[in-house]
């Protein structure tokens, strides 16, 4: 890797030129690819200490607290005689017996950083001296090595005592979720009816994706498509501005997609001009609809050229908006755009303690 170039400095005496003027520096760009490995050198210099214990008790005895702590870790342990003169003993075990540190005669408070020298139990042990009333007060916090032994549980999930072999084990655990919108849609032509000779009916199908939690849908007939589109776009740009649509870390790409996420927008409806009715079924209704028999549906709405609602239920499977025409002589386009938002479930490793079953 290539270093800055210095200009060579002259000679100065030290009488005359106590210090040095400024030496010239030539910079020099280093690719991306070097500052990149340095801030993966460096990122363990800025993980934050992790709180692991905080404990509060009275003193009688011997107090033995077991936690579970990562190979390279820093423990920070804070110690505080809250009431009474003296504790006898402080001691931090690995577990079962090897002493890592160990204060004798503990009057007020101790502060000591441990190095943790392999992934396993470790133990603070605190006993107390004489006779009289004390309260003890102490708090661990740790200092992880790397980012994956950041992600540890540090609870010990047995009774430790039983002294029985245990083991390191690593499991998904959730890590929050991802948002997203998934756009859907498509045209679909429903015949008129040319007075009876032909059928006015149609459906559009289409699947919801996986982890749908809300979706919003426009059905637009003809040349009143293309209008409430023209009319919703010109609402996106007041709405993107609002502190709502900012603590969503993206931006929609529609106005429809902003009303499926539950963000403050009126969207464009109508009633005039060419017009459809629609009902939102499943397969099973959906032969029953054509055929002008009893059916179920989730919505119906009849005479509309521009609706747009937003939907809880259903959220998964494929359905179908089946489609009438009321005109006897011209065939109608309809348009149905869907925008689903999705919340992906997202899970990291985590490093925990398992004792050996038999």
């Amino acid at each position: 890797m290539m270093t800055p170039l210095l200009y060579p400095p002259k000679i100065y005496r030290q009488r005359m030129y106590p210090y040095p003027p400024m030496l010239k520096i030539r910079r020099v760009k280093l690719p991306t690819v070097y500052y990149y490995c340095l801030l993966l050198l460096l990122l363990p210099l800025f993980l934050p200490a992790q709180p692991v214990a905080d404990q509060t008790f009275k003193v009688d005895g011997t107090h033995a607290y077991a936690y579970a702590f990562a190979a390279g870790d820093q423990v920070d342990l804070h110690v505080q005689l809250l009431t009474g003169r003296q504790l006898k003993v402080v001691e931090f075990l690995q577990y079962p017996d090897r002493s890592l540190f160990r204060s004798y005669e503990l009057d007020t408070m101790l502060d000591k950083r441990i190095a943790i020298p392999q992934t396993g139990v470790y133990l603070l042990q605190i006993t107390e001296k004489g006779l009289g009333k004390k309260v003890c007060r102490f708090t661990l916090h740790r200092t992880p090595e790397s980012p994956q032994t950041a992600r540890l549980d540090t609870r010990i999930g047995w009774d430790w005592r039983q002294n029985q072999p245990y083991q390191i084990s690593v499991r998904q655990v959730p890590a929050g979720k991802k948002n997203d919108v998934a756009s859907l849609g498509g045209q679909v032509t429903v015949n008129a009816g040319k007075f009876g000779l032909k059928k006015s009916t149609n459906a559009y199908q289409f699947t919801l994706p996986p982890n749908t939690v809300r979706w919003a849908y426009r059905i637009s007939v003809g040349q009143a498509t293309q209008e409430a589109r023209r009319r919703d776009a010109e609402k996106v740009t007041g709405v993107l501005k609002s502190a709502g649509a900012k603590l969503l870390g993206y931006e929609p790409e529609s106005a429809l997609a902003i009303f499926a996420l539950g963000l403050a927008i009126d969207m464009s409806v109508s009633t005039a001009g060419e017009d459809v009715e629609y009902a939102l079924v499943n397969g099973d209704n959906l032969p029953k609809y054509y055929a002008g028999q009893e059916y179920e549906t989730f919505i119906y709405q009849a005479g509309v050229a521009v609706d747009v609602q937003r939907r809880y239920t259903p959220t998964a499977g494929t359905y179908y908006f089946a489609l009438r025409s009321n005109n006897w002589v011209d065939d109608i386009t309809v348009n149905i755009d869907i925008e689903a938002v999705t919340e992906t479930p997202l899970f990291v490793e985590e490093i925990y303690l398992e004792m050996v079953r038999p």
